[in-house]
């Protein structure tokens, strides 16, 4: 049995047009990047757009971005993808945040002399997932995790952004150390009380079904 290339491999093929090494790269980043931006989301923000809608743009931005990505190993590859997560739900929450100003001017400008213009936010309409398989076999375990997660953002938010960082994203200790500027011993003793704190919230939820 061959053994999986390394992402750097893939990428430099990726760079000298290797179509399969495109699709390889998907595959394997697929389910990670899925799982982050359901989680990243956010309950609000959940329900009015689609996960798979954002999954596809990453997903779109990071085989564009390989073809010049400088990939010197796995861990900065992750924190590429990481952030491209990140700045996509950041691009959605400030597009819904403008649409939202611009309906409650709108209703405030015309809605007396025209209430048929006083339309609630106009949502989108769902999309076939990128692997319709692959929601329905994540989504039980999910609906579970980001009810869970949503819990402990609403205790903290830093809790719930390490749990992310620390187990759904694979960053180290170190790296977040230095994006936030604290000791590696510091994140450590943090995520594991957040990791308390998420184990505390998935019993009660056991206990509530």
């Amino acid at each position: 049995m061959n053994e999986p290339l390394t992402t750097q491999i893939l990428i430099n093929r990726i760079q000298d047009g290797n179509s399969a090494a495109r699709d390889e790269l998907c595959e394997r980043y697929l389910e990670r990047v899925y799982r982050a931006v359901r989680l990243r989301l956010g309950a609000r923000l959940r329900e009015k757009v689609q996960s798979c809608d954002i999954v596809q743009n990453v997903m779109l931005d990071v085989v564009k971005g390989a073809e010049t990505f400088e990939c010197r190993s796995e861990g900065k590859f992750l924190n590429w993808v990481n952030r491209t997560v990140e700045n996509r739900i950041r691009d959605e929450a400030d597009h819904w945040q403008a649409q939202k100003r611009d309906i409650k001017k709108e209703i405030s400008m015309e809605g007396a002399r025209s209430p048929q213009n006083s339309k609630p936010l106009d949502i989108p309409d769902a999309h076939d997932a990128p692997t319709p398989s692959l929601v329905a076999i994540l989504e039980e375990e999910l609906a579970t995790l980001e009810r869970a997660m949503d819990l402990l953002g609403q205790q903290s938010q830093e809790y719930r952004d390490l749990v992310i960082a620390v187990q759904l994203e694979g960053q180290t200790y170190a790296e977040i150390a230095e994006e936030i500027g604290k000791s590696p011993d510091a994140i450590r003793m943090q995520t594991k009380r957040a990791q308390a704190e998420l184990a505390k919230i998935y019993k009660t939820l056991d206990e509530e079904v």
